[in-house]
């Protein structure tokens, strides 16, 4: 591929290394690689422990001309991780560059070694004038690499990559069918090369087709844009956070400015790659004018900053891969840019989802785990698919689209599975306060680590800061985020999260930092005058009850207590009935804290007698409620609709003769507009006029809507007095009429079962009530959440045996019990359709 030897192979900001020099300088460091052991069955290990620099790439090709296998290791870990590495594979040789010796030889002494210590720097300098050119060949099945694993979940394995699982990622980037690399490319080497990602993307691929690579001799934004400026680099690869920053960057600039905002949305609607680079053609030009393409890999891209770059006319072309797959599975093809989506598999490379998985197979998977056949037999079948551990989708133009990794996600004790990624990529939009974000979970409720802008806090105490954070960044979000993804703690911190060289957070390392970060206790004397107050101990203690948490004077209802919406009306009664005071929920949720809560207490309270929320007795209460009226259009609507539903949506209901006489919940779960209709098109006749549904105020505000439910069986819920409310509901209950209520409280949002409001289950246990589940299923893809127009597609309804209530019967109980017998149902569907 090398047709000029006096061409450039390496740039560095102090000189450029020929061809010549290279392959001169790999023989060089070939005859310093130890031989092979006589009667070993493995090649010769020998580790490159060092920061990026041209002696890197030669101690990398030296070892192979020697016949060795390399094991890159990070530059920056402590003595006792590289001990590890040395107990583990039992290198021969430590190539090491000066600055590193001491940290080399110490971990020797921890393992009591004997590895030959070869300093690279020592090496670079001197010169063997006799060294002949670098020439070899390698069989593929031969071990390359044995690359550690950065440790994301704990202990580093060697991931062995043989010569075949390089050659597939070059061959994949260099072909004349991809035209991503040529021997015109200029790599830059940014990212820590120990690393396969910046090994194959800025080593082996630019310099096996006659490229050039570049050396940036630092991460900092001046030498960054002063090695662009003089290099002319074609080539960029970036983990996600190089183009997040990048891009808040250059937003700042365009939003600070009205001319160059228009220009920015006229391009983002236009879509024009064209118009793009001709309007921000002087972005390229700051960084050399030369760059073809920015790559993105380590970890998921921010839509958002893909969005953002593709306005811009800045082309990146993600890949998905790891380790263990040399690394790439899937890539970006030119001019098949789809921000949010990884491209398509290698060539030569299967890819399935499997029970939503991302599986592969080809000759880019590992050899194996050095020394691990236990742990290489969980990852790799027999079969030869290798389980990533990611979870994904393909789309209808064959793209991987990456949705998470099933080792990160949280699993709540509700069911609910949370995708932290998705939730720090939200937290840190808010870019002038939130720096990082990092979500986890404790005591069963998300709590997100935020570390700060400094400039945003700056003169600020810890607790102006907390309180900046929880009202500018998590009241937004929590506003618009489904009931289970809320954040209901918050942790500020004022260093680094643990991140790998690659820049995934190193999650197994979040618990222990929420005891660095642990919040302290307000110590103004406002503060303690309240904790002193008896209106807030008696707060104190009935939270602390209901939630079975540790509650502070500053701990806001929402925020750091986890309230819902029934939680909060639970409070709004007890309140009433202790203090004699009439809070709305809404009035409750507008104070800042608990303590501001107990102030208002103090000020305003009628009386001091502790009572418990009894919800018999609520429920009991007498209620003037006069139930809607019963058209009979409502009931002939019904029946000319479901010819309609059986010929549009082919739907089909069974177990309607499930539901018992007498009053009734029934209960399905919530995936379309229309999801009461379909319910009703299967109910009997008679039954129709005995039963009601309730709606929320808020969607019942035109007269025409009012005038319909008024007229049709709708009882309207006011969410600002639940109490009331769910009084109304029990009235009709008790008047021997049937209820559906929707439990997920609003519509699935992407088709899945969502958390259970336990508002049902109360009027069910108070009332001695059964409650009938429904599950339904495709009404979600007919008519998801934002559509006007139904799509014609299968609905199926299925009445499942109801729940009666027992003596011993809690309100979690009841609910839980609901949830399954849905989520079975819904299950055994699924798989019956496979």
């Amino acid at each position: 591929m090398i047709k000029d030897h006096n061409k450039t192979a390496i740039w560095t900001a102090e000189r450029e290394i020929s061809y010549n020099e290279l392959l001169r300088k790999v023989s060089e460091f070939a005859a310093q690689c130890p031989s092979q052991t006589i009667g070993s069955s493995e090649n010769t290990k020998v580790v490159i422990f060092s920061e990026n620099r041209p002696a890197w790439i030669y101690a990398l090709y030296g070892i192979w001309m020697s016949g060795g296998t390399a094991v890159p290791v990070d530059c920056t870990v402590s003595a006792t991780d590289l001990a590890y590495v040395l107990a583990d594979c039992k290198p021969e040789a430590i190539m090491v560059s000066e600055k590193l010796v001491e940290t080399a030889q110490e971990a020797i002494e921890l393992v009591e070694g004997k590895q030959k210590i070869i300093v690279l720097d020592r090496q670079s300098e001197e010169s063997t004038p006799t060294a002949k050119p670098a020439n070899f060949s390698r069989r593929k099945e031969e071990t390359a690499v044995i690359a550690y694993t950065s440790g994301t979940t704990g202990k580093p394995k060697g991931v062995m990559l043989s010569f075949e699982n390089l050659e597939v990622n070059v061959n994949a980037v260099t072909s004349e069918e991809v035209h991503i690399y040529d021997n015109t490319s200029r790599a830059l080497i940014l990212l820590p090369l120990h690393h396969i990602l910046p090994l194959a993307g800025t080593i082996l691929a630019p310099l096996t087709i006659g490229g050039s690579v570049v050396i940036c001799p630092g991460m900092s934004a001046p030498e960054l844009m002063s090695t662009l400026s003089k290099s002319h680099v074609s080539i960029i690869i970036g983990v996600p956070r190089l183009y997040s920053m990048l891009t808040k960057g250059i937003m700042g600039k365009i939003n600070a400015s009205k001319v160059t905002r228009t220009l920015y949305s006229l391009c983002n609607k236009v879509g024009s790659r064209t118009l793009s680079r001709l309007v921000f053609g002087s972005i390229r030009r700051k960084m050399g004018g030369r760059i073809h393409h920015f790559v993105s890999g380590g970890a998921a891209l921010d839509p958002a900053v893909a969005d953002i770059m593709k306005t811009l006319g800045l082309d990146v072309l993600e890949g998905y891969g790891m380790t263990e797959c040399a690394p790439m599975i899937s890539f970006t093809r030119p001019g098949d840019i789809v921000p949010g989506a990884s491209g398509q598999p290698v060539p030569n490379v299967e890819v399935e989802i499997r029970d939503g998985e991302i599986c592969a197979r080809g000759r880019n998977v590992m050899q194996g785990y050095y020394n691990k056949p236990e742990e290489t037999a969980q990852v790799i079948d027999k079969d030869g698919w290798i389980h990533t551990g990611d979870l994904g989708r393909i789309d209808d133009h064959g793209r991987l689209i990456v949705t998470g990794r099933r080792k990160e996600i949280i699993v709540l004790s509700n069911g609910k599975n949370v995708n932290p990624v998705e939730i720090e990529q939200h937290l840190e939009s808010y870019a002038s306060i939130v720096r990082e974000a990092a979500v986890t979970e404790k005591d069963d409720a998300l709590v997100a680590i935020i570390v700060p802008q400094a400039a945003a806090i700056e003169g600020l105490s810890d607790e102006a800061i907390e309180r900046k954070i929880k009202w500018e960044v998590l009241e937004p979000y929590n506003t618009e985020a489904q009931a289970y993804k809320k954040i209901f703690n918050l942790r500020v911190y004022k260093g680094e999260l643990p991140r790998t060289r690659l820049d995934k957070i190193q999650r197994f390392k979040l618990r222990d930092l929420l005891n660095e970060t642990a919040v302290t206790e307000q110590k103004s004397s406002e503060s303690e005058i309240v904790a002193e107050s008896e209106e807030y101990k008696i707060l104190r203690q009935y939270i602390e009850t209901e939630k079975k948490c540790k509650v502070r004077p500053t701990d806001h209802i929402e925020l750091d207590l986890a309230f819902d919406s029934l939680d909060k009306v639970g409070l709004q009664v007890f309140i009433n009935n202790s203090f004699g005071l009439s809070l709305t929920t809404e009035q409750i949720s507008a104070y800042h804290s608990v303590g501001e809560l107990a102030q208002a207490v103090a000020q305003s309270k009628t009386k001091m007698q502790v009572e418990k929320i009894d919800w018999k007795k609520i429920l009991r209460e007498h209620t003037n409620l006069s139930l809607p009226q019963t058209w009979f259009t409502g009931r002939v609507a019904i029946a000319l609709m479901q010819p309609f539903f059986k010929l549009y949506f082919k739907l089909t209901g069974k177990g309607a003769e499930r539901i018992p006489d007498g009053p009734v919940i029934i209960a399905p779960n919530h995936q379309s507009f229309i999801d009461g209709l379909f319910v009703m098109s299967f109910l009997k006749y008679r039954d129709l006029k005995n039963t009601y549904f309730y709606a929320k105020e808020q969607h019942v505000k035109q007269p025409f809507v009012k005038f319909m439910a008024a007229t049709h069986n709708v009882i309207v819920m006011d969410m600002n007095n639940l109490k009331d409310s769910i009084q109304k509901m029990g009235e009709a209950l008790k008047k021997n009429k049937n209820l559906i209520i929707f439990p997920e409280g609003t519509r699935t949002l992407d088709g899945k079962l969502s958390e259970f409001k336990k508002t049902f289950a109360i009027l069910s246990k108070e009332l001695n009530i059964p409650i009938v589940p429904v599950s339904i299923k495709g009404a979600f893809k007919a008519m998801p959440k934002g559509t006007k127009i139904p799509r014609p597609h299968k609905v199926q309804v299925e009445f499942l045996d109801p729940v009666y209530p027992q003596q011993d019967s809690s309100y979690e109980s009841l609910t839980d019990k609901t949830y399954e017998k849905i989520k079975q149902n819904q299950e055994e569907v699924l798989e019956a359709a496979k």
